[in-house]
């Protein structure tokens, strides 16, 4: 009887750290040296130099704004995908479920303090839930974007 009861602690202990741990692993925000306008081009450049596309850019800021919300700090989502990349994903009937994590975002925003982050969806940890082929690709594709970003954020 102990036993089942240290487990089903040990248990609810595990259980209530990986609660509080994981959704802080699963995406990073770094501080970028630039202004605001600065960075949100640097990672469309840092992208674009390593071949990926960045096809859209939306404006948090504007949407929330039209929709009656005032005083928003500056926000911006830009989208991120590399047809290399995603194609060695996609190309397997089985990894296609991952499609609907591509293109990849980092967002881009000031803070009432007026410090600018990049923040995204941690790639390289999400990789290692998948397993396989997505492991590896979304894992290369991780530290490419990484060591682009690395440029401009401390």
């Amino acid at each position: 009887m102990q036993f089942l009861f240290g487990f089903l602690v040990g248990a609810i202990v595990v259980g209530f750290g990986m609660w509080k741990i994981i959704p802080g692993m699963m995406s990073i925000t770094k501080k970028s040296k630039l202004n605001f306008e600065d960075t949100v081009e640097a990672v469309q450049n840092e992208a674009k130099a390593l071949g990926w596309n960045a096809p859209h850019v939306y404006n948090m800021q504007q949407s929330f704004t039209k929709a009656g919300y005032e005083n928003v700090e500056k926000m911006r989502v830009v989208s991120l995908g590399h047809a290399k990349f995603a194609y060695q994903i996609v190309k397997n009937d089985k990894d296609k479920f991952v499609l609907g994590f591509m293109p990849y975002r980092a967002g881009v925003y000031e803070d009432k303090n007026g410090d600018v982050f990049i923040t995204g969806a941690n790639m390289g940890i999400m990789s290692k839930m998948f397993g396989g082929n997505i492991e590896k690709i979304m894992g290369a594709s991780a530290k490419e974007l990484e060591k682009a970003f690395a440029k401009f954020t401390v």
